[in-house]
């Protein structure tokens, strides 16, 4: 199914994703709605998505340049890299899904993105398990 300008793109997207999972679908609508807030400060706040779309399909605008421009902006606004990255990702994924082509091996050269540090997660001791058993006073 080729994507239609007449209706509301997010709107659009986020009832196919809704489909999979009703919290999905909700989380996909928060990160839309913080490209929303991007949108009105990097653009006129009357550009829709829409807008936006037809934009980078007639060539007025470049994807790579607005992910990045727009992952500079969650950059300032002192989020963890990881979330950062999942919202990019998901304005990628909606851009793709309204149709537009996103390379990926373009997208990992021109879209800068934080790298994630995953911590090492180390288990407990025996004598920190035992101690932890011993200072309880009740059995549950």
């Amino acid at each position: 199914m080729a994507y239609s300008l007449t209706n509301d793109a997010i709107t659009i997207y986020i009832r196919n994703i809704g489909t999979m999972s009703k919290s999905t679908a909700y989380e996909y609508l928060t990160r839309l709605n913080n490209f929303k807030e991007f949108k009105a400060n990097e653009y006129d706040n009357n550009l829709s998505a829409d807008d936006i779309i037809t934009k980078i399909k007639t060539g007025d605008e470049d994807s790579y340049e607005l992910l990045n421009r727009y992952a500079a902006y969650l950059k300032n606004c002192n989020i963890a890299a990881l979330t950062l990255k999942q919202r990019v990702v998901t304005i990628k994924n909606f851009l793709e899904y309204c149709d537009v082509d996103i390379s990926p091996r373009k997208f990992k050269l021109k879209v800068k993105l934080p790298k994630t540090v995953l911590k090492n997660k180390e288990a407990l001791s025996k004598e920190d398990i035992t101690e932890i058993i011993n200072s309880c006073a009740n059995i549950r």
